[in-house]
């Protein structure tokens, strides 16, 4: 009985099937109601579309509906679904790559707020001498009305390092005033220093040693107080057409994705362009709320974890720390070995500068008072850490056993722990990036924008031949993310990827061609390895059905075009989420590098 019921049950099942597939000849697939069916938006066919799938396959055409990746394939495969409005491209063999992703760029610290009266003035200070510089800062804080607080940027240099709170004093009596270098110290007038109202015992507030008096020069906490604290908060509105047209102008060289720190006021500004559905490029953004902050774990209990947190246009990846070691065009990247020489004006020793308390020994030090112990926190409260640039190999191997003494107190693995820029490492620092499961991302700029005749006066040409030891890392085991760490031009995409194929320098030298990948193993570095970096791999990174349709069409052949013209290759169209967000017929194109060879 229960037998012939199922039969019964299967016959009318059958009888309704066919019935329906007679009514639905018989209705026009035009009349067919939108909700039910959606055609492509956009086709792109005849040309060389490198998918950067695991296979590394090429392809004729793509098909992309809703934002994603509908179809990748033959001509005949992708063209048969088109629609009435479907936007169909012959790209006439041109290539289609991926959309490129730089995991720490410039590009997203604001410009500085230019106020009409300022007449445009720029902000910061030479400092060839003492004299000259506080001259230049007297006619800029005249552009103030009295009791604005000022910052300036200043330079890096011996001269910056002799200025006390009284030099600033003599031409800066009615303002706050503060010069900011490029490692966040300062130095502050005295009524900068009464308005911060700085805590007595706050690491960082440089003391005269007969006086016990403050000298004005303030670093760790002390700095970041002023800095993050006390920097003027411009008009938001006023920033936001300025920033759309930053970033315009790097989807003008295939940017779709940009990962990179910052502080409270760019992540106010990006909300804002990402509410009004202005962004062009999708932010993987590592904020500084922990850089140079006493308080961190009050910090990391108001505000809880926002680690992970976000869409596919704006998400936070991760908490950010004041950087262990300073920069190598200056002498600043903290080494094991000395540097064979130095420059009359470097104000660091020759092993450059260890801008943590104690550095490797952070936990003999106070602990609640260590840029390290930020790092344990940060940790503990959920937060990867990522964004921490690192050039020297001492200074990055004091990061890596930070990672590892928090690593111990909970697991990091996995969790996109990174360190960035790699222009130095040694055995055991790669090995702890191995075992830790950190990121390591890697930058060109420091061998190849104009020539490294800096680094060889400072390290020698056989250190410097060891730099950026991309292959090594990549033999080990890692799968390093391509990084610019510089604006436009030299943030363009296609001249790092060339500088990793080619190694060589502007003036032609090659610097160990051991060290050089090929042009395909570069482009997953800027894409689908860059894609692990924030976490995005399953989303972007590759041209793959289901993914987001980021994509970049060259006018050439990516293949076939020799190694030293890869920057070269025009960018014809870049789309975002299958928008596009570049089309070179119409938009402005972003000058490329100028030449500095011979």
């Amino acid at each position: 009985m229960h037998h012939r019921n199922f039969n019964l049950l299967s016959w009318v099942m059958i009888a309704g099937l066919s019935l329906g597939g007679v009514l639905a000849q018989q209705v026009p697939a035009q009349q067919v109601p939108d909700i039910l069916i959606s055609y492509p938006e956009t086709i792109l066919y005849n040309g060389k579309v490198i998918t950067v799938d695991d296979r590394l396959s090429r392809v004729q055409a793509l098909a992309i509906r809703d934002g994603k990746f509908l179809m990748v394939g033959s001509n005949s495969e992708v063209l048969k679904l088109a629609g009435p409005q479907t936007r169909q491209i012959d790209l006439q063999g041109k290539s289609v790559i991926p959309g490129l992703i730089d995991t720490h760029l410039h590009q997203v610290h604001l410009e500085e707020s230019k106020k009409p009266r300022m007449g445009g003035v720029r902000l910061s200070l030479s400092l060839k001498d003492k004299e000259s510089g506080m001259q230049e800062l007297k006619k800029i804080v005249e552009l103030f009305e009295p009791g604005e607080w000022v910052g300036v940027k200043g330079s890096r240099n011996k001269v910056y390092y002799t200025l006390t709170r009284h030099d600033l004093d003599s031409v800066t009596p009615q303002n706050p005033v503060f010069i900011v270098n490029s490692s966040q110290e300062v130095v502050a007038n005295s009524l900068a220093l009464k308005m911060a109202r700085l805590p007595e015992d706050t690491p960082g507030l440089m003391r005269d040693p007969e006086t016990g008096e403050p000298t004005g020069l303030l670093t760790r906490w002390a700095a970041g107080i002023i800095t993050y604290e006390h920097t003027p908060w411009p008009d938001i509105e006023e920033v936001i057409p300025r920033q759309i047209a930053e970033l315009k102008k790097y989807n003008s060289v295939g940017l779709t994705t940009i990962a990179a720190k910052v502080a409270g006021l760019a992540f106010s500004v990006y909300k804002e362009i990402w509410k009004q559905g202005e962004l062009t490029i999708r932010l993987r953004l590592a904020h500084e709320f922990l850089r140079q902050n006493p308080n961190a774990e009050a910090y990391l209990k108001r505000l809880g974890s926002f680690d992970d947190f976000g869409d596919e246009l704006l998400k936070i990846v991760g908490a950010t720390v004041h950087p262990v070691d300073g920069a190598s065009g200056d002498g600043a990247s903290l080494t094991f070995e000395p540097q064979i020489r130095q420059r009359p004006t470097d104000p660091f020793g020759s092993y450059g500068e260890i801008k943590w308390s104690k550095g490797e020994d952070w936990d003999e030090a106070d602990k609640t008072r260590t840029e390290a112990y930020n790092i344990i926190l940060a940790n503990r409260y959920g937060w990867s850490v990522t964004s921490m640039h690192s050039q020297g190999d001492r200074g990055s191997n004091i990061l890596l056993k930070t990672y590892l003494q928090a690593h111990r107190e909970k697991s990091i693995k996995g969790r996109r722990f990174g360190i960035d820029h790699g222009l130095m490492q040694t055995p055991e620092n790669i090995q702890l990036m191995k075992d830790l499961e950190v990121i390591p991302s890697v930058a060109a700029k420091y061998l190849f924008i104009g020539t490294p005749d800096n680094l060889i006066y400072r390290y020698g040409a056989d250190r410097v031949y060891g730099m950026t030891p991309v292959r090594t890392l990549i033999q080990a085991g890692l799968k390093p993310a391509a990084e610019a760490d510089v604006s436009i031009p030299y943030g363009a995409p296609l001249w790092n990827l060339e500088k990793f194929v080619t190694r060589a320098d502007e003036s032609g030298r090659v610097w160990n061609s051991s060290e050089s990948v090929d042009r395909m193993t570069a482009l997953t570095m800027y894409t689908k390895w860059a894609a692990r970096y924030s976490g995005d791999e399953d989303i972007i990174g590759s041209i793959e059905v289901g993914k987001l349709a980021d994509l970049v069409v060259l006018d050439g052949d990516f293949d076939a075009v020799p190694d030293d013209q890869i920057s070269e290759l025009p960018i014809v169209y870049t789309l975002m989420g299958g928008k596009f967000v570049f089309d070179r017929a119409v938009d402005p194109v972003a000058a490329p590098p100028a030449s500095t060879g011979e």
